[in-house]
């Protein structure tokens, strides 16, 4: 019986040890369209879409968006969202290039000019969920 239970233990350990991150977006006002995640791991990469370690599209959910994250475990990380409300798979932006869409940045960094990584970078902790409110 202790064998058993000791192997029980070990298959319930690893999993938890193999398991992956969430990023739960808050603020999200409806559910039309999709909410677009991008991952970078460093300053060079940063929102140069196609050096972003992971991407991430979802079906946006009224009031937060749960999305499972499947390559990072944990580290440094910097991360760019936004609501795709119109399916364009670009943030619609206005006069200065004003967010006209939801959008926000890891570390709760709402920039004041061009983005930085070191602004919005975060550590990923394994088994902590990442929140990131969303703005409008």
């Amino acid at each position: 019986m202790k064998l058993i239970l000791f192997y029980i233990l070990i298959i319930l350990f690893s999993f938890k040890v193999c398991g992956h991150g969430t990023i739960i977006i808050t603020n999200v006002e409806h559910s039309n369209g999709y909410i677009d995640i991008k991952i970078y791991t460093n300053e060079k990469s940063f929102l140069k879409e196609e050096l972003a370690t992971e991407i991430i599209r979802k079906k946006a959910s009224k009031g937060e968006t749960i999305i499972p994250i499947s390559k990072l475990h944990k580290g440094i990380i910097a991360v760019v969202v936004y609501h795709d409300e119109d399916n364009n798979r670009k943030l619609k932006t206005g006069f200065f290039w004003r967010p006209k869409e939801g959008f926000a940045f890891s570390n709760s960094y709402i920039p004041k000019g061009p983005p930085k990584f070191e602004k919005a970078a975060i550590e990923l902790v394994h088994g902590e969920p990442v929140i990131i409110k969303l703005n409008y």
